[in-house]
């Protein structure tokens, strides 16, 4: 028996303790839905050892303190009328429900609990949470299948988890196929070595559908998003080698890694007739293959990101209407980070400018009748041939910012700052 414990133990510690994907859930979130997972364990007629760790287990990852943790068997057996349906109250989302089936399933799994009691407890949740019969058949068989290769990797079967990749992966395509979604990272939380590569020669979206790629993809030809199409790439890790151009469409990047490889052009990302462009938190690497957006409509919106290695123009030529970009990072752009030509406002609050360089301003040119502001920023190591070591306006005028930033080793030292109308530094 010892060593069987060990086993499970040892199984326990590989496939249930990974970082949950609603970690960063609120705290009443997290209750509720422990409390969901525990009418599983306390309402069987028996807890035994080896199902309470892998509850546990799940809900430490899940950051659950432990007096939490202590009440649940109380509450099930004398308050299960009343928390159960603040359960059905804070699980809501879809993600939220597929993440909490797949916990309950491999509890089931992993745990030691009667099939029949699991079975139908768990179609009851799915009932509640009106699931349908392609929802119900992809949960349950993509978590068994995610179970399942975790104990053959053990036994080293090769073959075996080949033919079980490649019905996951035809699984996961049907379900999308046919019109639903689920974020990567429920997916990888189910099964942790799940990944589907996606290669596209070329890309012209023009149905005025939303196109979401979410999975690593390689496009070696170029994008041209229009007609009211919409690029979205979500929790994707992306390689690029030709530019996307957005004309009357739009794109959205976000939770997502962008490599530009060996595209020919000044800009990886071209925006003509599009209402906005947003990046957030991502990060892109254009890899000295060029600079990575000339947009000249629209409102850009970056936030909580990191743009790096670009060369050849500024990293961003912005023409458009309104700009707004904070706590995002900008490094080793060779020909500088931003050249503002903005019909409306500039707005940078928050972010980082290192190793930095151009002509005039060594991150950021403006050259805008509109008003600019640049907020609480940070410059390393920026430098300009002739002036404006960290920011360069071409002309004076009223409405020109900087405010409460800072700078260390950006050269030109008498002229870090070029014609700002308004500066207070930290």
């Amino acid at each position: 028996m010892q060593v069987l414990d060990y086993l499970n133990q040892k199984k326990i510690d590989t496939v249930l303790k990974a970082p949950h994907p609603l970690l960063q859930a609120s705290y009443t979130f997290k209750s509720n839905y422990a409390f969901g997972l525990a009418v599983l364990v306390y309402g069987a007629k028996d807890q035994f050892p080896i199902t309470l760790e892998c509850l546990s287990s799940i809900l430490n990852s899940l950051q659950v303190d432990s007096d939490t943790q202590k009440k649940l068997e109380t509450q099930v057996h004398n308050h299960f009328d009343s928390k159960i349906r603040e359960v059905f109250r804070s699980i809501i989302t879809k993600d939220e429900q597929y993440c909490f089936i797949a916990d309950l399933l491999r509890l089931t799994y992993f745990g030691t609990i009667s099939n029949v009691f699991a079975s139908e407890l768990i179609e009851g949740y799915m009932q509640v949470f009106n699931f349908s019969n392609a929802e119900k058949n992809f949960i349950k068989n993509f978590t068994d299948i995610g179970c399942q290769i975790y104990e053959e990797k053990q036994k080293q079967n090769s073959s075996y988890i080949d033919t079980k990749e490649e019905s996951a992966i035809r699984m996961y395509q049907y379900f999308t196929e046919t019109g639903y979604e689920i974020s990567p990272s429920i997916l990888s939380y189910i099964y942790p070595d799940f990944s589907l590569d996606t290669t596209f020669r070329s890309l012209l979206l023009e149905d005025g559908k939303l196109h979401r790629i979410t999975s690593n993809t390689y496009i070696d030809g170029s994008v041209l998003v229009c007609n009211s199409s919409t690029l979205l790439f979500d929790h994707a890790s992306v390689w690029i080698n030709e530019p996307i151009k957005i004309d009357y469409g739009k794109i959205i990047i976000k939770n997502s890694d962008i490599h530009i490889m060996n595209t020919v052009n000044d800009y990886a990302i071209y925006i003509e007739n599009s209402p906005a462009f947003c990046i957030e938190n991502s990060t892109i690497d254009c890899q000295n293959h060029g600079a990575l957006i000339y947009q000249e409509s629209g409102h850009l919106k970056i936030q909580q990101s990191v743009i790096s290695n670009t060369c050849g123009e500024y990293a961003i030529l912005f023409s458009g209407s309104v700009a707004n970009i904070n706590t995002t990072r900008f490094s080793h752009c060779q020909n500088g980070a931003i050249k503002n030509l903005a019909t409306q406002e500039l707005f940078l609050a928050s972010c980082q400018f290192m190793d930095c360089q151009s002509i005039h301003g060594g991150a950021v040119y403006s050259n805008s009748p509109a008003s600019s502001t640049i907020y609480n920023c940070e410059f390393q190591n920026c430098h300009a041939k002739y002036i404006g070591g960290a920011v360069y306006f071409a002309q004076l005028r009223y409405g020109q910012r900087v405010l409460q930033c800072s700078y260390e080793n950006c050269t030109p030292v008498d002229s870090v700052l070029f014609n700002n109308y308004e500066c207070k530094e930290t």
